[in-house]
This record gives structure tokens, sequence and C-alpha cells, in this order.
């Protein structure tokens, strides 16, 4: 059975021999959302043209971390030359409709193209933020995928590069020790967990964070594509237009020349 996704905009490029193949994989950061013609201007076409290669931009507009994981998994046997992987907020979440394998995105605002006004839509979606979105854990379980993702990688023996889109809390979540607990106070439920209880959270994302590759992640830390809109023109909905997507791709650019001197 056909399984369909929800808002996917995906593009492919006529294959050419001899040029290399990139498959991206992103939200609307890197779909090129508010752009006039993302099949031209989005940064992974761009990039692809600075590498001479062809691109399938696989990234859709409210596209999940899950969503990412498991498409970019299903196109690692189509042997492209080089991943690029844009991660997104961990606050969203992707199910399949069990009557037609459509892959549904649920994020916190409830927004989504075809089912919004749908009474199912909005019933699960409310009770799945109310009653199950965790934010601890819905940080620890992205780590997990990109820890999970690299491995494989490795596995199949994958050039790849990954950079986040979100920002996601990275500056409280990655503090030292001492300062954890006031860094995450806002983040966690305090009350059902003693100070030991918080400090081993850190101790486990420490090492998470000890695990992740971060020569292959673009600036880990340091950037997502978001802070773009404080230098370069965005659209009314945030997402940065043509400037900024001629300024991620080079410098995707400079940072695969670096990886791959």
């Amino acid at each position: 059975m056909m399984s369909w996704s929800d808002d996917k905009k995906c593009m492919k490029n006529i294959q050419i021999p001899n040029r290399q193949k990139i498959y991206a994989n992103g939200c609307s950061y890197t779909y090129g959302e508010e752009l006039s013609n993302p099949a031209k201007s989005a940064w992974p076409v761009l990039l692809s043209d600075r590498l001479n290669a062809t691109v399938v931009n696989d990234a859709s507009s409210g596209g999940t971390n899950y969503s990412i994981m498991y498409n970019t998994i299903k196109n690692l046997q189509d042997n492209f030359d080089l991943y690029v992987i844009a991660w997104t907020t961990y606050t969203r979440f992707t199910f399949y409709k069990s009557d037609n394998n459509f892959e549904v995105n649920f994020n916190p605002r409830l927004q989504h193209g075809l089912f919004q006004n749908e009474s199912f839509y909005k019933k699960w979606g409310t009770d799945l933020y109310r009653y199950w979105y965790n934010r601890l854990f819905a940080f620890k379980l992205w780590l997990q995928q990109i820890i999970q993702l690299q491995a494989l990688f490795r596995q199949q023996n994958k050039n790849y590069i990954m950079l986040n889109a979100w920002q996601n809390n990275l500056q409280n979540w990655l503090v030292p020790k001492d300062r954890f607990n006031d860094s995450v106070r806002d983040l966690i439920n305090f009350d059902i967990m003693n100070d030991e209880q918080i400090l081993e959270q850190h101790r486990e994302i420490q090492y998470y964070i000890s695990v992740l590759d971060k020569s292959k992640f673009y600036k880990w830390e340091d950037f997502y594509l978001q802070q773009l809109c404080s230098q370069f023109p965005c659209g009314p909905g945030g997402h940065i237009l043509e400037e900024g997507h001629i300024e991620m791709a080079n410098q995707l650019y400079n940072f695969y020349l670096s990886t791959n001197a």
C-alpha cells in the first residue's frame, strides 16, 4: 500500500551521469518555505550547485525529527554521495493513520494544512501535548536519534553533514553540573525528582553528548538556521529568504571542504 506524507514537498532533479548525488532532509528551513522558487533557491539546491552535484531535497514544511530519521534511513539504499540532515525542533511528532498510512505531523500549535480543523487531529493533538509531551525525554530522545543515525551512517560508510535548524534550548541543557538545576528549572518537572535524580538526568545527557560525533555536525552548540533571521531578510512566517539561503549554502560548502580535505 502506498504511504503518503502530509505537506510533502519533495524536489528531485534529473540525475546527470558522473555527478555526485546529495540527499537533504529537514523542515521548512531546509525545504525553502517562503521562497519564491524553492526548487532553485533553497540552500540544499545551492549547495549542490556549488559541489557540481544533483540533489534530492526531501525536506517538508512542518517536518519532524521522526520523519527526518525515517525517510533518511529509507533513502540509504539509494547510495547518495552526501547526506545533509538539518534537525528540527524536538517538540514535533509523527504518527501514521491506520486507514491509509498517511504520515501526519503534530506540532504544539496543532497547525496542519489538511487536518487542523478535523476533530481527530485536534483531540489527539490536544491530549498529546497535555498528557504525553515531556520536554526532558523529548530532548533526550532527539539526542538518541542523532546518535543512532550517525552510527548507521558510519556502518554504511556514508558521508554526511548535520546541523541544527532550531536552537532546541541547547544553552539550557548543556550547561555544567553546578548550573544544571537552575538552567533547566522551567524545562523539567522538579516536583517529582530530588536533587540526585535531577543530576542523574545531567549525567545521562552528558553521556549522549560524549557519544555524539560533533566533527560531522556544523557548529553543534553555536549555530542554528533560525539565527540567520537576525542577519538576513526573513518572510512573515520567520523563514530565511534568498540571501539567507545563499549564506547557508556557502557556510556548509566551506564546512564540507574542511571536513573532506
